[in-house]
């Protein structure tokens, strides 16, 4: 039996928080191989680009409480403003 992936989507945003967020852990685990070897290449030079930058001194490094701060409020915000955000009930 195959379920429709609307189906799917439609009864796991029902789920609490806690385990929506461990469902989309493990699928985004499960694609981590995805990207195609020119795209890892690309993120390879790229990070050891910035890390140059850094211990050359020409630019600093963001602190990691501070990252997340701000990517929880864009989230938050994302959420709040898109129609699955505003369609749920809890």
């Amino acid at each position: 039996m195959t379920i429709a992936p609307d189906i799917i989507e439609e009864n796991v945003l029902t789920w609490p928080a806690a385990q929506r967020i461990s469902l989309a852990e493990k699928l985004m685990a499960s694609v981590e191989d995805f990207a195609s070897p020119d795209i890892k290449t690309a993120w390879n030079t790229e990070i050891e680009s910035r890390v140059l930058e850094i211990r050359e001194g020409r630019t600093e490094g963001i602190p990691a409480e501070d990252v997340m701060k701000e990517a929880r409020k864009e989230l938050h915000e994302a959420r709040r403003l898109s129609p699955a955000g505003r369609r749920r009930t809890h």
